[in-house]
């Protein structure tokens, strides 16, 4: 029996606030991206809901993806990946932060970290 012990959550946005306006973005390349990157570091089980999520009593949709891993399997973590792929995206996204989850946290990062 295999434990993939690790779980990571990527929060991804689909909606953008500009101009007093909740604006849906154009994700199916930026999707491919992120899911390309997760193949090409051996992540190739994961695991994309559909969700609606809330903020400054917005409500927005959004995507997210699960991902079960162990230490052993892959050298580059998941969140890395994201972190990476958000801030060469958030020209597109507009977003002023970004979320994942690792294990049973939830971590929010400014978009300029």
């Amino acid at each position: 029996m295999k434990e993939l012990n690790r779980k990571y959550v990527l929060h991804i946005p689909i909606h953008k606030f500009e101009n007093n306006q909740v604006t849906r973005i154009k994700m199916d390349e930026l999707i491919e991206e992120l899911t390309n990157r997760l193949y090409d570091n051996n992540y190739t089980s994961f695991y994309m809901t559909n969700v609606t999520g809330h903020y400054k009593n917005r409500a927005f949709d959004e995507i997210l993806i699960t991902i079960f891993t162990s230490k052993e399997q892959n050298q580059i973590l998941p969140d890395t990946i994201f972190k990476q792929w958000f801030k060469e995206n958030n020209n597109t996204l507009k977003q002023e932060s970004f979320a994942f989850e690792y294990n049973n946290s939830l971590y929010i990062m400014e978009a300029d970290e």
